[in-house]
């Protein structure tokens, strides 16, 4: 069964709630991708419409401690991983514009303090990345059960924290404190799982017929915490409501979880994720040559002349489309389709700008269109923030062509800086981009993934350019758009209540 959030009955009442947010990253304390996003600005609109947040992170080590006010507090307590007894810690940081959004770190210097978040400083993912999530979801549960912070709802996000639902299911003799409390799994990226060695069963701390053939946690030989979290949570949500149909009906777009939903009997819920407009806005960007609005759009050209300057690209291409992608370089965001464009693309007298890191397949091929086309293509490797920022305002176009996208937030930003996204037709990005018609819409789609239709988006595209009036049209469209995350959050607040009253 699919239903979307925002057709849960009005009529459920409204009361005061707490809940504990379990993330594996939180922006601006910690951020990889869109999660950490997702975890920094949700529970701060929570907390705008009244909701107590708790968000639980780990206290990385890469935390900048000297710019925020995290102060350890007086409670430790022991986690028991495998055979190893682990103690932990706890800081904490209140919001000093929202006393009720508090952040709580989970304080252990090996697994936490002494590292970054998945990945090394070589960009090698830590081998104990299982061990490191399976301390996080049970230190998550000691921090919920503080006096006074005990939650109506652990909302649990992706496979870093799916192990606290089984947890709660698993053993409620031990979590009789949680009796009253219900779980929510958001999946905001369902191709990863966190797939682990049938070895490391032990460490896991559940019976042993939770991983015979087909149980909850066994996954074609292996253990699949991700499976198991979409088993015994009471709640289950996607980040889109497209992408909720797409991974209901589709064993690809499901990564192989389309049966395991459906078995589940439970209704996949699908909220459009939101923008930080306070981070986002071409009005108030402190990154920007010069900020601008929709009514001053005209402006924003002088963020494209400075971008030009910033990155060595022939002035001659401030009278011509440029575009922009700011974009992991994995196959998920569409590269290898993009590799196999860019050619074509370049016939047509644009410019552009790739800034991301990934696959080293792909940084070598980006290498090797900015040695062919000097001056009119750009890369840049690693993730620079000004710069993205700049390429939001400086950019006339904004190229998503990912093969599939749960939501995607970069795409809804650049609407508000006029930035005109082309986009392939999937998940979040079909919800957000409308084709223009020539008479309505915000940005250009392309419906099958292939290089002739991601040619004919750009080329459109291109065409309606050189039509300034109806290009600045199209761009006012775009910057009228409101996908701020209050929207998103009223709509969580009713499926935690429904999920508290009904599942």
């Amino acid at each position: 069964m699919l239903v979307y959030a925002a057709e849960i009955t009005d009529s459920i009442k409204r009361y005061n709630m707490k809940i504990a947010f379990v993330s594996a990253e939180v922006y601006p304390f910690s951020k990889v991708g869109g999660l950490g996003d997702v975890a920094g600005a949700l529970p701060v609109e929570l907390a705008n419409l009244g909701i107590s947040v708790n968000v639980i992170t780990p206290g990385y080590g890469s935390i900048n401690r000297k710019r925020f006010p995290i102060q350890r507090i007086p409670y430790r307590f022991t986690v028991k991983i495998g055979g190893e007894m682990i103690e932990c810690g706890v800081s904490r940081w209140v919001s000093a514009e929202q006393p009720k959004h508090c952040v709580y770190f989970v304080e252990n210097e090996f697994y936490f303090g002494a590292r970054g978040i998945y990945n090394d400083a070589n960009g090698r993912a830590y081998d104990d990345n299982n061990k490191r999530f399976l301390l996080l979801g049970k230190a998550a549960l000691e921090i919920a059960r503080m006096p006074g912070e005990r939650p109506d709802i652990i909302h649990c996000n992706d496979n870093h924290t799916a192990m606290i639902p089984v947890y709660l299911k698993a053993d409620p003799a031990l979590h009789h404190d949680f009796k009253n409390t219900k779980t929510l799994l958001t999946l905001h990226n369902i191709a990863y799982q966190g797939i682990d060695s049938m070895d490391h069963k032990d460490l896991y701390g559940v019976p042993d017929d939770f991983f015979r053939p087909m149980a909850a946690l066994e996954w074609w030989g292996q253990i699949n915490p991700l499976k198991a979290g979409i088993i015994f949570a009471d709640g289950i949500s996607t980040v889109s409501p497209t992408h909720a149909r797409e991974i209901m009906n589709s064993e690809v777009f499901s990564a192989g979880m389309q049966n395991i939903i459906r078995s589940s009997g439970k209704t996949v819920y699908g909220i459009l994720n939101g923008v930080d407009y306070q981070e986002w806005h071409p009005a108030t960007d402190r990154y920007i040559a010069k900020p601008y609005s929709i009514e001053t759009v005209e402006e924003k050209k002088y963020n494209k002349i400075a971008l030009l300057n910033d990155m060595g690209l022939d002035q001659s291409v401030v009278n011509k489309p440029l575009i922009g992608m700011v974009s992991r370089l994995v196959e998920q965001k569409g590269i290898s389709l993009l590799i196999e464009s860019i050619d074509r693309m370049m016939t047509l007298d644009i410019g552009m700008i790739v800034l991301g890191s990934g696959e080293p397949e792909y940084e070598r091929a980006m290498r090797k269109f900015a040695r062919r086309y000097p001056r009119r293509f750009v890369v840049d490797f690693g993730y620079n923030n000004p710069l993205a920022h700049k390429i939001m305002a400086g950019c006339d176009m904004f190229l998503m062509p990912s093969r599939y996208e749960p939501c995607g937030i970069t795409q809804m930003a650049a609407l508000k800086y006029g930035n005109v996204p082309i986009v392939h037709k999937t998940g979040g990005l079909a919800d957000t981009v409308i084709h223009w018609d020539g008479q309505s819409g915000n940005g250009f789609v392309f419906e099958n993934y292939s290089s002739d239709d991601l040619i004919k988006p750009v080329r459109d595209a291109v065409t309606v350019f050189m039509n300034g009036k109806e290009w600045r049209r199209i761009r006012l469209n775009g910057m009228a758009t409101d996908f701020s995350w209050k929207r998103s959050a009223q709509q969580y607040i009713e499926l935690y209540e429904y999920t508290c009253q009904v599942l």
